[in-house]
């Protein structure tokens, strides 16, 4: 079975914006390295669409992993 892909954006230091579908479990790996604290490696390879994307983690300034509601339609209320 293939991996859900999700959409994440990402910013960097120094105002540039990346956004990509990628590998769920590519965007659980960026997720634990931006809270870890400990040592580890600095950069995380996201699984893209268009190919591997090297984030070097210490570069971030924010991360966003977009979540689509299922609704289709218009609220009423």
């Amino acid at each position: 079975m293939a991996d859900e892909r999700v959409r994440i954006e990402i910013g960097f230091a120094g105002g540039q914006i990346v956004g990509s579908f990628v590998e769920s479990r590519s965007a659980d790996a960026l997720e634990a390295a931006l809270g870890s604290t400990g040592p580890g490696g600095p950069v995380v390879v996201l699984e893209t669409e268009d190919g591997p994307l090297h984030v070097v983690v210490s570069n971030v300034a924010y991360y966003k992993r977009v979540v689509r509601a299922g609704r289709v339609g218009f609220s009423s209320g």
